[in-house]
Protein backbone atom coordinates (compact mmCIF):
# COMPACT_ATOMS: atom_id res chain seq x y z
CA UNK A 1 0.00 0.00 0.00
CA UNK A 2 1.22 3.36 -1.30
CA UNK A 3 1.64 5.96 1.93
CA UNK A 4 2.60 10.03 1.52
CA UNK A 5 3.74 11.92 4.11
CA UNK A 6 1.73 14.03 5.88
CA UNK A 7 1.96 17.21 8.09
CA UNK A 8 -0.70 16.89 11.06
CA UNK A 9 -0.47 19.39 14.19
CA UNK A 10 -2.57 17.44 17.10
CA UNK A 11 -3.23 19.01 20.50
CA UNK A 12 -0.74 17.28 22.80
CA UNK A 13 -3.29 15.26 25.14
CA UNK A 14 -4.79 13.81 21.65
CA UNK A 15 -1.33 12.76 20.57
CA UNK A 16 -0.51 11.60 24.49
CA UNK A 17 -3.57 9.36 24.01
CA UNK A 18 -1.95 7.99 20.21
CA UNK A 19 0.91 7.44 21.37
CA UNK A 20 -0.14 5.24 24.44
CA UNK A 21 -2.51 3.63 22.70
CA UNK A 22 0.57 3.03 19.82
CA UNK A 23 2.76 1.56 22.76
CA UNK A 24 0.55 -0.38 24.35
CA UNK A 25 0.00 -2.49 21.08
CA UNK A 26 4.16 -2.42 20.38
CA UNK A 27 2.70 0.05 17.17
CA UNK A 28 4.68 2.92 15.46
CA UNK A 29 2.60 6.05 16.24
CA UNK A 30 1.95 6.47 12.49
CA UNK A 31 0.18 3.09 12.24
CA UNK A 32 -1.56 3.94 15.36
CA UNK A 33 -2.92 7.22 13.98
CA UNK A 34 -4.25 5.69 10.48
CA UNK A 35 -5.69 2.67 12.07
CA UNK A 36 -7.71 5.18 14.48
CA UNK A 37 -9.04 7.39 11.65
CA UNK A 38 -9.77 4.52 8.64
CA UNK A 39 -12.33 3.00 11.80
CA UNK A 40 -13.77 5.91 12.73
CA UNK A 41 -13.89 6.69 8.75
CA UNK A 42 -15.66 3.53 8.82
CA UNK A 43 -17.87 4.53 11.29
CA UNK A 44 -18.94 7.47 9.86
CA UNK A 45 -19.68 5.79 6.48
CA UNK A 46 -21.28 2.71 7.90
CA UNK A 47 -23.89 3.95 11.16
CA UNK A 48 -24.94 1.30 13.26
CA UNK A 49 -21.28 -0.50 13.36
CA UNK A 50 -18.74 0.49 16.21
CA UNK A 51 -15.28 -1.59 16.65
CA UNK A 52 -14.01 -3.77 20.07
CA UNK A 53 -11.26 -5.83 20.53
CA UNK A 54 -11.51 -9.47 20.04
CA UNK A 55 -8.73 -12.00 20.91
CA UNK A 56 -8.07 -12.04 16.88
CA UNK A 57 -8.05 -8.32 16.62
CA UNK A 58 -10.39 -5.25 16.45
CA UNK A 59 -13.76 -6.76 14.88
CA UNK A 60 -16.96 -4.19 13.47
CA UNK A 61 -19.81 -5.10 15.17
CA UNK A 62 -23.39 -4.74 15.42
CA UNK A 63 -24.31 -1.83 17.48
CA UNK A 64 -26.26 -2.83 20.48
CA UNK A 65 -25.25 -5.80 19.77
CA UNK A 66 -21.94 -8.26 20.48
CA UNK A 67 -22.71 -9.74 17.32
CA UNK A 68 -19.67 -8.73 14.75
CA UNK A 69 -20.90 -8.25 10.98
CA UNK A 70 -19.09 -11.18 9.95
CA UNK A 71 -21.31 -13.59 12.02
CA UNK A 72 -24.48 -12.24 10.50
CA UNK A 73 -23.15 -11.90 7.05
CA UNK A 74 -22.03 -15.65 7.13
CA UNK A 75 -25.50 -16.42 8.10
CA UNK A 76 -26.84 -14.30 5.59
CA UNK A 77 -24.58 -16.13 2.91
CA UNK A 78 -25.87 -19.74 4.45
CA UNK A 79 -30.25 -18.47 4.06
CA UNK A 80 -28.70 -17.50 0.07
CA UNK A 81 -28.72 -13.26 0.66
CA UNK A 82 -32.12 -13.65 1.88
CA UNK A 83 -33.02 -10.28 4.19
CA UNK A 84 -36.18 -12.10 5.47
CA UNK A 85 -34.62 -15.36 6.09
CA UNK A 86 -31.87 -13.89 8.02
CA UNK A 87 -34.19 -11.58 9.99
CA UNK A 88 -36.23 -14.37 11.09
CA UNK A 89 -32.89 -16.43 12.13
CA UNK A 90 -32.33 -13.02 14.06
CA UNK A 91 -35.47 -11.69 15.17
CA UNK A 92 -34.18 -9.49 17.90
CA UNK A 93 -31.99 -7.78 15.81
CA UNK A 94 -34.10 -4.54 13.99
CA UNK A 95 -34.38 -3.88 10.45
CA UNK A 96 -31.66 -0.84 11.07
CA UNK A 97 -28.96 -3.23 12.84
CA UNK A 98 -29.64 -5.64 9.79
CA UNK A 99 -29.05 -2.93 7.71
CA UNK A 100 -25.96 -1.99 9.56
CA UNK A 101 -24.64 -4.85 8.68
CA UNK A 102 -25.37 -5.78 5.12
CA UNK A 103 -24.03 -1.82 4.36
CA UNK A 104 -20.72 -2.45 6.03
CA UNK A 105 -20.88 -5.86 3.74
CA UNK A 106 -21.36 -3.95 0.93
CA UNK A 107 -18.46 -1.61 1.48
CA UNK A 108 -15.87 -3.65 2.91
CA UNK A 109 -16.79 -7.70 1.36
CA UNK A 110 -12.74 -8.45 0.92
CA UNK A 111 -12.60 -8.17 5.33
CA UNK A 112 -15.37 -9.94 6.22
CA UNK A 113 -15.42 -12.51 3.51
CA UNK A 114 -11.80 -13.16 4.59
CA UNK A 115 -13.22 -14.02 8.49
CA UNK A 116 -15.92 -15.58 7.44
CA UNK A 117 -13.59 -18.45 5.60
CA UNK A 118 -10.98 -18.72 8.58
CA UNK A 119 -14.11 -18.92 11.01
CA UNK A 120 -15.44 -22.04 7.73
CA UNK A 121 -11.92 -23.44 7.95
CA UNK A 122 -11.35 -23.25 12.02
CA UNK A 123 -15.11 -24.85 12.07
CA UNK A 124 -14.13 -27.68 9.75
CA UNK A 125 -10.53 -28.05 11.56
CA UNK A 126 -12.72 -28.63 15.13
CA UNK A 127 -14.57 -31.19 13.35
CA UNK A 128 -12.06 -33.35 11.93
CA UNK A 129 -9.98 -33.10 15.33
CA UNK A 130 -12.80 -34.05 17.28
CA UNK A 131 -13.75 -36.83 14.71
CA UNK A 132 -10.10 -38.10 14.85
Amino acid sequence: MTTTTTTLRLRSGLRTQIARLAKRQRRSFSEMAQALMDEALRIRDCPGIYFADEPAGREAKIMGTGLAVWELIQHYQDVHLDERALQKLFPSLSSAQCRAALLYYAKFPAEVDALIAENRRLGTEGTQAGAA
